[in-house]
C-alpha cells in the first residue's frame, strides 16, 4: 500500500463509511480483531486490465472466524461462520507495485447478516466483560 492509500467500501446503502486512508483502514481491522480470530479472503477470479489503467479487479470470497469467547449457544455454531463475496478494484500506483486505491463491493445481503452477528459478537464481549468486574 502507498502511504496515501484509500479504501472505499460500496455500494453505500451498506452504510460503511464512503473513504477511509490507510490508518482509518488499520484501525477498523483493529476493532474487528477483539471479535474476530481471522478473516481470510481468498481469490475466486483475478481479471487484470489493460496497462494503462494500472488497475486489477478481483473476484473473492471470505470466511469470518469469530473468536470462541464472544459466541453464544442462540445461534449454532455453524452459523457464527460466515462466508461472504466481493469484488475489489485495486488501483495500482505509477510503478505498478503498491495499491494506491481499493474500491470493495460487498454483498449487501450477506453484510446485514454479518453486521448482526458482529452486534451480538461486541455484546457477548461486554457483557463477559462486565462479568470480570
Amino acid at each position: 500500500m502507498t502511504p496515501t492509500a484509500t479504501h472505499r467500501i460500496a455500494p453505500s446503502s451498506t452504510g460503511a463509511p464512503p473513504l477511509m486512508n490507510a490508518t482509518q483502514f488499520a484501525n477498523h481491522i483493529d476493532h474487528l480483531r477483539q471479535i474476530l480470530s481471522g478473516f481470510p479472503v481468498t481469490p475466486r477470479e483475478i481479471f487484470l486490465s489493460d496497462e494503462s489503467s494500472n488497475q486489477v479487479t478481483v473476484w473473492a470470497t471470505s470466511l469470518a472466524n469469530f473468536r470462541d469467547e464472544v459466541k453464544d449457544n442462540g445461534i449454532p455454531d455453524e452459523e457464527w461462520g460466515y462466508r461472504g463475496e466481493y469484488i475489489f478494484v485495486l488501483s495500482l500506483d505509477e510503478s505498478r507495485e503498491r495499491v494506491q486505491d481499493v474500491l470493495e463491493f460487498v454483498d449487501s445481503l450477506g453484510t446485514e447478516r454479518l453486521r448482526g452477528l458482529m452486534r451480538r459478537a461486541r455484546g457477548n464481549l461486554e457483557r463477559t466483560k462486565e462479568e470480570k468486574e
